[in-house]
């Protein structure tokens, strides 16, 4: 059926002019074995990175799996910026950190930590290391969230969530009974349209402050005493920055966010320390992660025309998301980005104001821009295959620290001048890395049935040579989003299949991030067209260039890849096996107990209840369509997952079941769409390799 990644080392070398190439991570020993299950325990994450204001020093998060407790442990360590000396562990090891940043003069390193406390605060989450003298973790005084330094290290400012003065609303009078009956009532009552958000079930009213307290701003003196509330909304501060004068601060609000009816749309204010409020945007664009130019003139923000108007007007492709530059009064605004095709990361200003740093995806990597504010010309900084993000910049921008990654080496921290080259800092993984034997990924340029060029990769099988013959067997994988991206990333999962004997075939289609504007909204309102074809001419690519078994092939995805998945097995028998994880099946059923209601307002043109609305729902959801699928299928999906109930896996694995197609639903209880514990992402990894195993290996060789 046919239907449509030891010691330091320097890694960054020098390009032309001022460009600089992503960090190739040092040479591996010799290699022996594949990736085997129990490695994941062995793998240790870097995250956060930090630089010191003087640029000399990183402070990072280190992260390693505890297999008996079957969760991670978090600490905070600190690097010489130059590789003079080993990475060294700042926090105690019986405690968990996290989110490290410096004081504005670098002799504070703040970070989280929820610790007991003696006291009337029980417990506390931001802590304090003196970094010039020896000591103890401490904390400041009147401080209840995490910190926002004042660039002149007067002040701190943090936000917390305040209920409105006074007492909650008084109830209704109820007799005895009455109450009797209410108190033992042990369900939800809601009367709340968008009432799930993933990873807190249902939740209280919005509309209630007392429910759901708004967070507001708070500034204490640097070293701590009395906080001063600055704001009193109705609504959560967000995205709060300090001027550079520290005489105010800048925050985004949704002044929509207690209204059911509408979608995110916030607008950006600033504040004084006497706690005079200026809104300076009132339109319908949603706004976002303000920062000032060091003179305290200017602002950027990134910001996208709110999903209401694309409702409304019935747009055929969503919104950019550009950076904007305004004065500080929110007059004369300019859009930075309008020419730039690309999606611009949160930018940061050079110490001279001339220029914005941001990072962006480009293809299936991820690099450093720098934009030049008066003329609004962008120019890639980093080049290579990998990604690098969380940049950290020296107080004096001449400095940056960094995460890079690349195919075949988790992230490590790196560090070195903007624009030139730069220092591996961390080399945790370098033993077990040293054991293995990673296939690197060979990209793949193709086209799709209608000449659109579309970007992949495929990893070779571990044993794999060249000229070996056509017994090879192949799994297709689809990333979730849709508007994401594979690439030059470390994927356990990848290297797992490579090492089990599977060509690894991995693709960006239509509607993935990084290939521009027009491409990313391509599957507007006809999700599984495109998209299918693209992944489909993925896979007829890798079967001209590899000797691999047509009749022994695999398809997978999560998310959207469930999603599509789903969609493949209805469309097409080409694949012996499939499993989908966590995939839409049913858009009609999805659309009122998802968590994300947008994608069918927006990207199908309107709701069940309505025609065209309905039409498109229909067209687009795999059950639909799964008269004589025939594929086997496993389905693995969290019980408690609000982004795609489960009840969109049961109604799929029913229909082949009643269709007599061998199927298996896998459920994970407590888990959430993206909520995995180490030991059931594990149990998830071996039983898709099962099925593997049960679908694909077993087969005879066509």
């Amino acid at each position: 059926m046919t239907r449509p990644r030891g010691s330091a080392s320097t890694v960054l070398l020098l390009a032309a002019g001022f460009a600089t190439a992503l960090p190739a991570p040092r040479a591996l020993e010799a290699q022996a074995r594949p990736l085997a299950y129990d490695d994941y325990y062995r793998i240790v994450g870097v995250g956060s990175p930090a630089i010191s204001p003087d640029g000399a020093r990183v402070a990072f998060v280190r992260s390693v799996v505890v297999e008996e407790a079957n969760r991670t442990h978090r600490e905070v360590w600190l690097a010489e910026a130059d590789g003079s000396d080993e990475p060294r562990r700042m926090t105690a090891p019986s405690t968990e950190a996290s989110s490290p940043q410096w004081s504005p003069d670098g002799r504070l390193l703040a970070f989280d930590s929820f610790r007991p406390l003696t006291g009337a605060d029980g417990s506390g989450s931001t802590w304090f290391l003196r970094m010039d003298a020896p000591g103890e973790a401490f904390r400041i005084p009147g401080l209840d969230g995490s910190p926002i330094f004042d660039p002149t290290n007067r002040r701190i400012a943090f936000t917390r969530s305040v209920r409105p003065d006074g007492s909650p609303p008084a109830g209704p009078e109820l007799t005895d009974e009455e109450r009797r009956i209410v108190e033992r009532f042990d369900g939800r009552a809601y009367d709340w349209m968008q009432f799930r958000f993933d990873r807190r079930g249902y939740l209280p009213d919005p509309r209630d402050p007392w429910a759901t307290p708004p967070t507001q701003i708070f500034v204490l003196p640097r070293d701590g005493g009395e906080a001063i509330q600055l704001t009193r909304l109705r609504v959560d501060a967000t995205d709060v920055t300090w001027r550079p004068d520290g005489e105010a601060l800048a925050f985004a609000a949704d002044e929509h966010q207690r209204d059911e009816h509408s979608y995110p749309r916030a607008d950006l204010w600033t504040v004084t320390l006497d706690g005079e409020l200026t809104r300076l945007t009132d339109d319908e664009y949603d706004w976002g992660d303000p920062v000032w130019s060091p003179d305290g003139a200017w602002l950027v923000a990134s910001g996208q025309v709110g999903l209401d108007v694309i409702i409304r007007e019935r747009w055929d492709h969503g919104s950019p998301n550009d950076l904007w530059l305004f004065r500080a009064d929110g007059s004369e605004r300019r859009n930075l980005t309008e020419s730039w095709d690309l999606i611009p990361g949160t930018p940061t200003w050079s110490p001279d104001g001339r220029h914005l740093h941001f990072t962006a995806n480009v293809g299936g990597n991820t690099h450093l821009f720098r934009l030049e504010v008066a003329r609004g010309s962008v120019e890639q900084i980093t080049y290579g295959d990998g990604r690098i993000g969380s940049v950290s910049f020296s107080a004096d921008g001449s400095t940056m620290a960094y995460l890079g990654q690349d195919a075949t080496h988790p992230a490590d921290v790196y560090a070195g001048p903007v624009g030139g080259s730069g220092r591996q800092l961390t080399a945790f993984n370098a033993d077990l890395l040293g054991e293995l034997d990673l296939r690197t990924p060979e990209r793949m340029l193709f086209e799709s049935a209608d000449g659109t060029e579309i970007e992949g990769w495929v990893i070779p099988p571990v044993g794999y040579r060249a000229g070996d013959g056509p017994s090879w067997l192949l799994v297709l994988n689809m990333h979730g989003g849709p508007h994401g991206s594979y690439g030059n990333s470390f994927s356990f999962d990848f290297h797992l299949q490579s090492g089990r004997g599977f060509f690894v075939v991995y693709t960006n289609p239509r509607a993935s991030t990084g290939y521009g504007e027009a491409f990313r909204w391509g599957t507007w309102g006809s999700w599984g067209d495109e998209d299918y074809e693209d992944v489909m001419a993925g896979v007829d690519a890798a079967l001209e260039r590899w000797p691999i078994d047509e009749a022994r092939m695999g398809v997978t995805g999560y998310s959207y890849g469930g999603y599509l998945t789903n969609w493949v097995i209805t469309q097409t028998d080409r694949f012996a096996a499939a499993v989908a994880g966590a995939g839409i099946s049913n858009w009609v059923s999805d659309y009122a107990v998802a968590d994300v209601p947008r994608t069918k307002e927006t990207e199908f043109y309107g709701t069940p209840w309505q025609e065209e609305g309905l039409e498109n729902l229909l067209a687009a959801s795999p059950i639909v369509h799964a008269d004589g699928v025939s594929t086997p299928t496993l389905f693995v999906h969290g019980e408690s997952d609000h982004r795609v109930p489960i009840e969109e896996a049961e109604q799929m694995y029913v229909a082949l079941r009643k269709q007599r197609v061998p199927a298996r639903m896998i459920r994970y209880p407590d888990s959430s769409h993206g909520g995995w514990t180490p030991w059931r992402y594990l149990h998830r990894l071996y039983s898709t390799m099962a099925w593997w195993d049960e679908w694909l290996t077993d087969k005879p060789i066509s």
